[in-house]
């Protein structure tokens, strides 16, 4: 007997027109467990299919994975070639940047060899050769020195110290003690200045 016929069963055997029928039916007592539901029979179905659609479903399964492996493989090749050309890269860029330096360190190794007391002024000028020639290949690079003129700068100078000027305004930078560089719009290091400040009694 199922649950709805127990549930039902006595107000279909009873008679309709008795009195007891006309009576309500007394509260049953509710129970502590949850009445049964269509669902326990649904749970307990289950699919039946033959040995070759299984043998099927498994192949196929199995292909899929080795195509998730495969292209997961094919990833990490294309990732290792990657990283491996980018520092291939990098590696090319600085050695071309390095190769016009490394001339003049050996401009500059003979020029320091080959100098004489007598001879001071050819040195000089063979020392500012070798200067103006580092300068050109930090330019061929896209390094360009800090302009150091005016008012300084504090993204851009760095104050060593002041000294008493009264010929230009307050902040204006009249020494230059070491060359600031930028690449681009990044600055590889701020130039160290002195500026000016008012006289003493001014």
């Amino acid at each position: 007997m199922t649950f709805f016929s127990r549930l039902f069963g006595a107000r279909q055997t009873s008679d309709p027109m008795s009195n007891d029928a006309a009576q309500p039916a007394p509260e049953t007592p509710k129970s502590d467990t949850a009445p049964e539901t269509d669902s326990a029979s649904t749970a307990s179905e289950s699919i039946t299919i033959t040995v070759a659609e299984f043998e099927a479903a498994k192949r196929e399964a199995g292909e899929w994975k080795e195509r998730c492996m495969r292209s997961q493989a094919e990833f990490e090749n294309v990732r290792k070639r990657l990283r491996k050309e980018a520092d291939e890269a990098g590696s090319r860029a600085v050695a071309r940047f390095v190769k016009p330096i490394l001339t003049e360190l050996d401009n500059l190794e003979r020029a320091v060899l080959a100098a004489k007391p007598e001879a001071f002024a050819e040195f000089a000028q063979g020392v500012t050769m070798i200067q103006t020639n580092l300068q050109a290949a930090l330019r061929g690079a896209g390094i360009e020195a800090v302009v150091c003129e005016g008012i300084f700068d504090p993204a851009v100078h760095e104050v060593l110290a002041e000294a008493e000027n009264g010929d230009v305004p307050k902040g204006t930078i009249v020494q230059v003690f070491r060359a600031g560089y930028r690449l681009k719009d990044q600055l590889v290091r701020a130039a160290q200045v002195v500026v000016a400040k008012p006289p003493a009694g001014n």
